[in-house]
Order: structure tokens, then C-alpha cells, then sequence
């Protein structure tokens, strides 16, 4: 891999899968290895290394479920939150040459928005494609990782209750199993590759690096 070659990663995946954690090893891994690092999260973080003021404020309005919106508003703000990511963020240390570790993507909202909302796929990438470009839509790499139902309530309810009600975590059964099989139809159809996330992190972190450390022509 050439050190100036900015590089893509999207670790995707439903709530509960252990993205963050995932995307956290991969940067020790290129830290080690003497590239440059940026590590985002979508729509937002707690960490402000990991995202922009702008995008941390739609965040906070797309976590609070005591605010009830349509899910072409939901769209909207997710699309919002990912260009200024974009543009700020990722796409600058790219053109640095930097190593870009990203816990979600707009496969989020194919899953979300798509199969958990009823939207249209074709509105959700036009909107995606307005606010970002072709290199964001198709990362240099993705990987999702994947959990049953069961598995991913247990992981869920283990985080305890929150101050406010999450918009998409306490959706009911019926929602999580549509986002659940959504990722594997669109890992199916963007050919993606899937990893059970179901085993140790340690055994999650090779599978992945597998992936990453060699990405398909």
C-alpha cells in the first residue's frame, strides 16, 4: 500500500456490532504501521476529533426520540450531517494522504431510512450524492458486521437506559430485524463483505483486518 495514497475504510453495521471499538484497533494497527489517522464517526461523536460542531448538533437532533420526524426529515438530517463530515473531515485528509476509519456510511440510511422507514433507495442516494461525492459513496473499502436479533438486544440492553430514548436503538423487533436483513442484502449488493460479530473482538479484528489489509482489486 503506498503511505501517500489517502484510503477509505467504512466499518459498517447495526447498532450493538462493535464498529467503534473495531474502527479503534484499526487506527493502532496504521498508527503502527507510520501512517497518518483520521478516525470520523456518523452522524457525529462524542469525541469532537471525530466529527464537526455542526454535524455534533444534527446529531444531537436525530438521537433524541422524543422528537418525532418523518423519515424523509430523518434523511435530510443524516445527508446534512454527512457532507459537512465530509467536507471537513474526511475528504482534507484524504488529500493529505491519510488513513480515514469511518464507523458508518450512507449504507447506514439504505438500512435505516430504506428498509427500517419504507424510503425509496433511489431518493436516498440522490440526496446522498448531493451532499457528498462518488469517492464517499464508494469507499476504497467496507466491511459490515453482522449480528442475530437476539445477540444484538443483549448488547443493546447491557448499555443501560438513556437519558433520552435513542430514535432508531429503541425501535421495536419488527424495526431491527428489517435493518438487520437490510445489511445483508446491501452487502449482497454493493458486494461487501460481512463478519460475524458475534465472536471475541480479538477474533473480529482479524477478520476484518483480512479485509482491509488487502482490499479487492
Amino acid at each position: 500500500m503506498d503511505k501517500r495514497a489517502g484510503l477509505y475504510i467504512v466499518v459498517e453495521g447495526n447498532d450493538g456490532t462493535g464498529k467503534s471499538t473495531q474502527v479503534a484497533l484499526l487506527a493502532d494497527e496504521y498508527l503502527r504501521g507510520g501512517y497518518e489517522v483520521c478516525i470520523v464517526e456518523e452522524p457525529g461523536s462524542d469525541d469532537p476529533e471525530k466529527s464537526t460542531p455542526a454535524a455534533n448538533e444534527l446529531r444531537r437532533l436525530i438521537k433524541n426520540g422524543d422528537l418525532e420526524r418523518a423519515p424523509e426529515i430523518n434523511l435530510g438530517l443524516f445527508s446534512a450531517a454527512r457532507g459537512e463530515i465530509w467536507r471537513e473531515k474526511i475528504k482534507p485528509a484524504l488529500d493529505r494522504g491519510a488513513i480515514v476509519l469511518s464507523a458508518r456510511n450512507y449504507y447506514s440510511s439504505l438500512a435505516y431510512q430504506g428498509r427500517g422507514e419504507g424510503m425509496d433507495e433511489a431518493e436516498i442516494i440522490r440526496m446522498t450524492r448531493l451532499f457528498t461525492d462518488e469517492h464517499y459513496m464508494q469507499p476504497d473499502v467496507a466491511v459490515i458486521l453482522t449480528l442475530s436479533d437476539a445477540a444484538r438486544a443483549e448488547r443493546i440492553a447491557m448499555r443501560g437506559e438513556l437519558k433520552n430514548p435513542d430514535t432508531f436503538e429503541s425501535r421495536g423487533d419488527d424495526f431491527q430485524t428489517r435493518v438487520n436483513q437490510a445489511y445483508i442484502d446491501i452487502a449482497r449488493q454493493y458486494n461487501i463483505p460481512t463478519i460475524d460479530a458475534g465472536g471475541t473482538v480479538e477474533e473480529v479484528r482479524v477478520a476484518i483486518w483480512e479485509y482491509v489489509a488487502r482490499p479487492a482489486a
